[in-house]
């Protein structure tokens, strides 16, 4: 069996913890870049089809 120390698994520990909080982080990150992204889009699109019905007035 193979023996740690207590400053071992407390390392261990931490970088489990702050890995998965980074992770965690950055998946939120990329999760609300994606849904700003869809935003603009609709809102270009939405700002296109206004301007082609006031165009055509």
């Amino acid at each position: 069996m193979i023996t740690a120390s207590a400053s071992t698994y407390f390392t261990f520990g931490l970088l489990v913890t702050f890995l998965g909080i980074g992770v965690l982080v950055n998946g939120l990150l990329v999760y609300i870049a994606i849904q700003v992204s869809a935003e603009r889009r609709e809102n270009r699109e939405y700002q296109t089809s206004l301007r082609r019905s006031a165009g055509s007035q």
